[in-house]
């Protein structure tokens, strides 16, 4: 189950569908234990986990989720009734949809189609369990501090985590998606360009020396300015893909343009939950670049 660690920092590979290295939760062994991440039906991996590091239920003091699509926070409400000291922090956006999830299971279920009946519904989370993060709050951890900051552009509801003195950023699906030492855009609809450019902008500001991906595992590589590029370059090729078609027109560009997608679809293809993050990246650009043809006409 552990894919790898660092520092203080554990990387838990959560196989969900029984898929390995592409839903990853994090545990800091920090002072006050935390979790980053509450992906769906991964709760009991994670508390079985925590038992065997020796790690009571009663010492994690937060869990901490980036965005509420539902590979990062399906199993949100699972995970703190087992946490009986955590209290759950999110976007402010995000907290009446953790309260109340029936309009985000929903739209999950449209947009993601069987594969959100696979993750699974979400529970409801107490409000009273809830913390709201606003942009630059710092949370103590005892002898380390987590510092959270709003990265809109993936999701107007996205937060990103940065352990101060590890130095080691949790980007959530802010900063791309990162597998066979590669980095690639998640651009889901409705995709914001400026806003996510901004977002690179504002984490790159805090000089992370290691990137925690939830898809997947720790890069200590410097893959910020990587992706910040592909999304320019990815929009500009969804401008011209409009021009002719749709998504197809964009994978074929994209196949023939940028030599890490085209290995990362080949090598992912067959895998329901990485495949289906290239679906969604496509149909996202094909609607930004269809936004902007809108408004120039």
């Amino acid at each position: 189950m552990v894919c790898e660690k660092k520092g203080k920092v554990v990387c838990i590979d959560t196989e969900i569908l029984g898929e390995k290295g592409s839903i990853s939760a994090y545990l800091i062994l920090s002072e006050v234990p935390v979790i980053v991440e509450a992906p769906p039906s991964s709760s009991a991996g994670i508390v079985d986990f925590l038992e065997d590091s020796g790690i009571g239920r009663e010492d994690v003091g937060y869990v901490f989720i980036t965005h509420i699509h539902l590979d990062h926070s399906g199993g949100a409400g699972e995970l703190i009734r087992e946490l009986p000291e955590a209290r759950l922090v999110c976007h402010p956006r995000a907290f009446k949809h953790l309260v109340n999830p029936e309009k985000l299971w929903e739209s999950s279920k449209v947009v993601l189609g069987e594969l959100a009946e696979s993750y699974g519904k979400p529970l409801p989370v107490d409000e009273n369990r809830i913390v709201v993060a606003e942009d630059r709050h710092v949370f103590s951890l005892g002898n380390d501090e987590m510092l959270a900051i709003h990265t809109p552009g993936h999701a107007p509801h996205h937060l990103s985590f940065y352990l101060i003195k590890e130095r080691m950023l949790f980007p959530g699906d802010s900063a791309g998606v990162y597998s066979f030492e590669k980095v690639v855009p998640t651009t889901p609809p409705p995709f914001r360009l400026d806003d996510a450019l901004k977002s690179i902008d504002k984490m790159m500001e805090l000089k992370p020396e290691f990137i925690a991906y939830t898809h997947f595992g720790i890069s200590s590589s410097d893959l910020l300015k990587i992706v910040k590029e592909k999304m320019v370059l990815w929009s500009d090729l969804a401008v011209d893909a409009v021009k002719i078609g749709g998504v197809e027109e964009l994978h074929k560009l994209l196949l023939a343009e940028d030599d890490d997608y085209r290995e990362l679809f080949n090598l992912t293809k067959n895998s329901r939950i990485i495949s289906g993050f290239h679906m969604m990246t496509l149909l996202g650009l094909i609607d930004y670049a269809s936004r902007r043809k809108e408004r120039r006409e």
